[in-house]
């Protein structure tokens, strides 16, 4: 595995990971066209999840601090029975969200035979000689984006914080696997749509991100056909890390501060389109 490539993949991956453009649809693209039709991957995609995950909590340190803070603060007001689901701060409240939507995860252990658990059936079916799927999940995210974002500020669902969870955790468990489907966008788009705002919606898409980038991150590492050397893995980290930290301030201040959505929506729609006559003539000539 040579450093070029680890620098290329950790730049793209940490790009497409953190703005709403798909990690997995640019994959799923780069597979179909190099002829690399099945789920098998390189410690370096494991590699790179982990250090993606690391420059979230870098940028959002002081987020995770609360997180750990009121988890282990609720243990021990539960241990010391004097814990009080009625009357809660909005940060235990953030942090009883987070852990009830990515909850829904869990779901993917079930074995599946030899396929090894349902996120590998999920993952597999990205590659399928066709880019057909991963054209309208594109087009799809885009949409979602721009309608989010056009509607902010002008609803308010008055729906329990719960609801909310269950629904955003319903919403990354369908778009991690998903070829073309960003779970940051996904996550970001519905929560608006749901009423939060565009700053909370975008810290819990971070804090989803970061268990999810962890856990596939190390299965990557042990099941994957090809090894990476140690100073590749080493620069991937450090690398990725960086690119993923500076990747959240750009989407704070373009698509938070300044509304800026608009470009990667069109650039999500347009790339959609394409994918998807591609996967017609791809569909067509089987």
């Amino acid at each position: 595995m040579s450093i070029l490539t680890a620098i290329f993949q950790a730049i793209g991956q940490a790009l497409t990971w953190i703005l709403p453009v798909s990690e997995s649809g640019h994959s799923a693209i780069f597979h179909n066209f190099s002829g690399r039709f099945t789920n098998a991957c390189s410690q370096l995609t494991g590699v790179v999840h982990i250090g993606i995950a690391i420059g979230i909590i870098i940028a959002f340190y002081k987020l995770f601090i609360s997180l750990f803070k009121n988890f282990f603060g609720t243990i021990n007001d539960a241990v010391h029975k004097r814990l009080d689901l009625k009357n809660i701060t909005s940060a235990r409240e953030f942090m009883y969200m987070t852990i009830l939507s990515f909850a829904f995860f869990v779901i993917y252990l079930i074995p599946t035979g030899k396929y090894g658990n349902l996120f590998s059936v999920f993952h597999r079916a990205s590659y399928n000689e066709t880019l057909l799927g991963e054209g309208i999940c594109f087009a799809l995210t885009g949409a979602l984006l721009i309608t989010a974002f056009e509607v902010v500020n002008k609803t308010s669902l008055k729906l329990p914080p719960f609801v909310k969870a269950i629904i955003l955790g319903i919403i990354a468990f369908l778009a991690v696997p998903t070829a073309g489907c960003s779970p940051v966008g996904a996550i970001v788009a519905v929560g608006i749509l749901l009423g939060m705002s565009d700053k909370y919606s975008l810290r819990y898409a971070m804090v989803i991100s970061v268990p999810v980038l962890t856990v596939t991150g190390i299965i990557e590492i042990c099941t994957a056909v090809t090894p990476v050397s140690v100073v590749a893995a080493i620069i991937t980290v450090i690398l990725s890390a960086g690119v993923s930290f500076f990747a959240v301030k750009l989407a704070i201040n373009f698509i938070i501060k300044k509304k800026m959505v608009l470009p990667f929506a069109i650039y999500d729609i347009a790339l959609g389109l394409i994918c998807f006559v591609i996967g017609i003539v791809q569909t067509v000539a089987k």
